[in-house]
This record gives structure tokens, C-alpha cells and sequence, in this order.
């Protein structure tokens, strides 16, 4: 790799600083660039440092410049990728200002990826919400051992329990997915349960308003979990990721008609819980989320001009 990325004229790095399951920061550094003599883009990991001590932008440059170093790399047909975090981008001693003395017209951009899971912010109704499910699907994981729930699952593969993370938006749509899927069994299960701590669960599984709100946001996450798959694997350029996002904005407003005029083509889930009559106005929500995309993506550093969506 070290020759074929002497030559290449453009380069691409992605940063990802994260902490391991011994509590120490690592740094790990992925490189691509577009391979003339195999006439392909080539990905591949430049490097995996350590961070001893602190995680400041400081800290970041000089491993990064030093992984250049070894590698040959001239930083000026370099372009770089973050998280957004102030030690990646901060205005003084974050890494990209840091760079940026050394490569004025460096190309810098805010992780496509976390940004779309940044739009998604469920607010605080909501979240309680989410909250809740998270609870209800440790319950779950708990008794799923028990024969008594075993037998009114019927969908054997459901036998454990799914790990819900924050960072990770896909696992919110896992999580609401499984609990919409086995919220019958789960009722009729708690229902049999003399423990008192199944009752606030079987309250929350018969309350009408909170299973309605509950199909909403699984339908959505479904529609935003299909864009976060768009936005992963190989051999996506920058371009076809933000051809991605503009599509799905145009997408948002299609989910808005759709809830304004009941038709709720788009939520099925939410139509067979609501049966006629929506408790919540779930537009708003969806304004929100409009909001947040073209806020975040309206002035993507390539421009929409140079972005078709077909």
C-alpha cells in the first residue's frame, strides 16, 4: 500500500477515536484513495495508536501527522473526516485547525453518518418512550429463558437479547422492531406474573397512547435505518452518500403528506395501532426532523449543484 498511496493525488483519511474495554483511548486512522495501476479505489487501515494520557487535539495531530510520516503521505493531497468532536475540529488546537496551518485548502468534513444520527433526535416525549421499550426489552431478555414465554413465542429466533446503544442508531430500530414483534406475548406473559414489577410494564403495554406513539417512531426508525445501511460498506463516494441524504429529505416530505392525510402508506405499524384516530401530531415531529437535515446538510461542503438525486 505504502507506494500505491505515494502516487495517488487525492487521498482520504477518517478518523475514529474511541475508547477500548481496558479504558485506553485508541485512535484509529482509515485511508483511501483511487489506485491508478489497478484502476480501483483501494480502503485500508493507515494505523491504530494509542492515546496515553489525554485525547486533545493536540495529542490526535501528532499521531496523525506521524502516521503521514511513516507512510510518505504529503498532507497537501489530503482530505479528512471526523466525528465533529472539538478535539477533531476545534477552532484553535482541535486537529483540523492544527492541519489546516500546514494545508490551508484542506477538505474537512463532519461524518456523513453521524450527522444523519445527530438529525434524529427523538426529543424528550419520545425518548421516555424509547426509554421504555429499552426496559421492557431487558425484562424480555430476563425471562426469555422462562418455558412459560418461551411457548408463546413463536419466532424462535428471537431467543436473546439485542444490545442497545446509544452511538448506534440502527440498534434503536432493532430494539422497537423486536418489542412491537413480541408485544402481545410479552402482555400476555407479564399479565400471568404475581411480581409486582411486571405491573408498570403491563401498564405501559395496554396503554393506547404510548403503543400508538411506540408503532410511530418503529415505523420511522425503519425509514432512517434504511438510510444509515445506504450510507455504509464499500465503495461509496461522497457523492453518493449526500445523493442518499438528498433523496430521503425528498422522502420526509412524502412521510409528512402521508401522516397529514392519514393515508399512512409509509406507516403501517402506526395505521393498525391507530385506527382512525391519532393521538399525537406526529408532523411535528417530522418538521423537526426536516429541519435538522437541512440544517446539517444544507451547506455541505460540495454544494447541492454538483449533486443529483435520480
Amino acid at each position: 500500500m505504502k507506494l500505491a498511496v505515494k502516487k495517488a493525488k487525492c487521498i482520504s483519511l477518517a478518523l475514529d477515536e474511541s475508547t477500548d474495554n481496558t479504558d485506553n483511548a485508541q485512535l484509529l486512522v482509515f485511508v483511501r484513495f483511487f489506485d491508478e495501476e489497478r484502476g480501483e479505489f483501494f480502503e485500508d487501515v493507515l494505523g491504530l495508536t494509542t492515546l496515553h494520557g489525554h485525547t486533545r487535539g493536540d495529542d490526535i495531530y501528532e499521531s496523525v501527522m506521524e502516521m503521514l510520516r511513516d507512510q510518505e503521505i504529503d498532507l497537501k493531497h489530503v482530505s479528512i473526516a471526523t466525528d465533529g468532536a472539538p478535539s477533531m475540529t476545534g477552532r484553535e488546537r482541535g486537529l483540523v485547525s492544527r492541519l489546516k496551518v500546514h494545508h490551508p485548502d484542506l477538505i474537512a468534513y463532519h461524518c456523513v453518518i453521524h450527522q444523519m444520527v445527530l438529525c434524529a433526535s427523538l426529543g424528550k416525549e419520545y425518548s421516555e418512550i424509547i426509554n421504555s421499550n429499552e426496559t421492557c426489552q431487558f425484562f424480555e431478555g430476563i425471562i426469555c429463558s422462562a418455558a412459560s414465554l418461551a411457548a408463546l413465542i413463536p419466532h424462535r429466533e428471537f431467543d436473546d437479547l439485542l444490545l442497545h446503544n446509544n452511538v448506534r442508531w440502527l440498534s434503536k430500530g432493532k430494539v422497537l422492531e423486536r418489542f412491537w414483534t413480541l408485544r402481545k406475548e410479552l402482555e400476555t406473559f407479564l399479565l400471568n406474573q404475581k411480581s409486582p414489577k411486571a405491573k408498570p410494564f403491563v401498564g405501559f403495554l395496554q396503554n393506547n397512547e404510548k403503543m400508538e406513539i411506540t408503532a410511530f417512531l418503529s415505523d420511522i426508525t425503519c425509514h432512517l435505518n434504511d438510510l444509515n445501511l445506504k450510507l455504509q460498506g464499500k465503495n461509496n463516494t461522497v457523492c453518493n452518500l449526500m445523493s442518499a441524504i438528498r433523496a430521503f429529505q425528498r422522502k420526509l416530505e412524502i412521510f409528512k403528506n402521508d401522516i397529514q392525510e392519514e393515508g399512512l402508506l409509509h406507516f403501517p405499524k402506526l395505521k393498525s395501532e391507530a385506527s382512525g384516530t391519532q393521538h399525537h401530531n406526529y408532523v411535528e415531529f417530522l418538521d423537526k426532523l426536516i429541519e435538522n437535515f437541512e440544517t446539517r446538510f444544507g451547506d455541505f461542503p460540495l454544494g447541492k449543484t454538483g449533486l443529483t438525486v435520480y
